[in-house]
């Protein structure tokens, strides 16, 4: 399977790595217009040494010398003029992004072009996947929650909610709160 991974951040950044890891044998895009930053290193599968550099030419950079992969690459804004033509020749489409103009061109260029979208998303202390048909794209907000210390381990959960999703067809959702954790004797 094609997939494309829109948005390489703390959702797409996980999620790319742990696909190239667990399901080699799927064919991998990255799309992102984003450079490093000194505060992404916290959450996002970068190096100091990356900061200021594309982020999808150092993912695929660290993906390949992690398992060999090498994702097609493109860096570029998604927009609605160009978000049709950038999904083409891809199975399956994979919303990481973290804005609503990007998020409603992409979903409007899959819906479209009938491509199969799914939407992963974070909040405080929630992770979802949720296919295109029951996804209504949220509106911005004022602080951005991939930058919260939690998000990287939610963004781990949200790479187990995208697997469940995608082999089953459902939508699914969890908080930190669903993640129990219990004391050994």
């Amino acid at each position: 399977m094609r997939i494309l991974l829109v948005g390489t951040g703390t959702l797409g950044g996980n999620l790319a790595e742990h696909l190239t890891r667990t399901a080699p044998q799927h064919e991998l895009g990255l799309l992102d217009c984003d450079r490093g930053e000194e505060r992404n290193l916290r959450n996002q599968p970068y190096f100091a040494h990356q900061v200021g550099k594309s982020k999808v030419e150092s993912l695929a950079e660290n993906l390949y010398r992690s398992s060999g992969a090498r994702p097609q690459v493109v860096h570029k804004q998604l927009t609605a003029s160009n978000a049709s033509r950038l999904c083409e020749g891809y199975d399956l489409v994979g919303d990481c992004l973290d804005n609503h103009q990007a998020r409603a061109a992409l979903q409007a260029a899959c819906r479209q072009r009938g491509q199969r979208l799914l939407h992963l998303g974070l909040a405080a202390d929630y992770a979802e996947a949720c296919w295109d048909e029951r996804y209504r794209v949220p509106p911005d907000t004022p602080r951005d929650p991939c930058a919260d210390p939690l998000s990287r381990s939610l963004s781990l959960a949200a790479t187990l909610l995208f697997e469940k999703a995608l082999e089953s067809g459902h939508n699914y959702g969890c908080t930190s709160g669903d993640l129990h954790i219990s004391r050994l004797p």
